[in-house]
């Protein structure tokens, strides 16, 4: 390969996007997932801290000092404006340190899994968009038994996210995800594949 590849790849929740974070990295690519970026931010960077306790009140703060990510959860769900705050506060460092990340990267290929990859910035310094997608029926099972949530806080979660369908419309490789997964590999492998082929021309 000429250069570092980056691939940034989405999809809504549950659609197998920690799977195939698992298979490149297998074959050597650095692999940053951005919810996990975000979520050590709110561990370790005290003025991150102290700007989300000054947004959502001294409830958000547990005894220790880190952030309840569960109640800072129930407070931005299903309401967008406090979403929009939330996200105005962690999307730029955390965007800052992924790519401090990828400056430093020894890897040919990054991997950058975002969930709201496509609705941001982020998506610009990616030079493929990879979606995984599955049927709502997987999604809700998934989330019912690996995640133990009830039927109903499956159904909202799914709901709350924007359309598969846009995600879809804007990618470069899809890898359907209902099936076992040895469709799943063959499908990564395909695109792996393909990403080098490409990258040579």
């Amino acid at each position: 390969m000429s250069r570092r590849m980056i691939i940034g790849l989405t999809g809504n929740i549950a659609t197998g996007k920690s799977a195939v974070m698992r298979l490149a990295a297998e074959r050597g690519a650095l692999t940053i997932d951005a919810d996990r970026v975000v979520h050590e931010l709110l561990d370790g960077d005290a003025t991150i801290r102290a700007a989300v306790v000054d947004a959502f009140g001294p409830d958000v703060r547990r005894a220790d000092g880190r952030i309840d990510r569960a109640a800072l959860g129930r407070i931005v769900f299903g309401d967008a404006e406090r979403l929009r705050a939330l996200e105005g506060i962690l999307h730029p460092a955390a965007r800052m340190e992924i790519a401090r990340r990828v400056a430093a990267a020894e890897a040919p290929v990054v991997m950058i899994e975002a969930i709201k990859l496509l609705e941001g910035p982020l998506a610009a310094v990616c030079d493929r968009i990879w979606v995984t997608n599955c049927a709502r029926t997987t999604q809700m099972a998934r989330l019912q038994v690996c995640r133990g949530m009830d039927r109903a806080t499956a159904a909202a979660r799914i709901d709350a996210q924007p359309p598969q369908e846009e995600k879809i419309a804007r990618a470069d490789v899809v890898i359907h995800t209902d099936g076992p997964m040895s469709e799943t590999e063959a499908q990564f492998e395909a695109a792996w594949t393909g990403l080098w082929d490409t990258n040579d021309e």
